[in-house]
């Protein structure tokens, strides 16, 4: 209306697809995933594995090998203090 002058802000709520609780390393994949518009896809080919992989830790069914850690906790620019 021309004699209104008011602008609702308010945070967008998150999408069904993250998780609930982060508690455990997928959940903390997939937030980041999300946050940052990627496909498992590309975090695959960011952390050197395969689709896969990055679906399986995603949903909990594995854990990453030794081997991926290092880039996963740069993924999640985590500090290992």
């Amino acid at each position: 209306m021309p004699f209104c002058h008011l602008a609702f802000q308010a945070q967008k709520p998150l999408s069904g697809a993250y998780p609930k609780e982060l508690r455990t390393l997928g959940d903390h994949l997939r937030k980041r995933r999300l946050n940052l518009a990627l496909t498992q896809k590309d975090v695959a080919k960011r952390l050197g594995a395969n689709e896969a992989s990055v679906w399986n830790w995603e949903k909990n069914r594995s854990s990453p090998a030794l081997r991926f850690v290092p880039r996963i906790v740069e993924f999640l620019v985590l500090c290992p203090c």
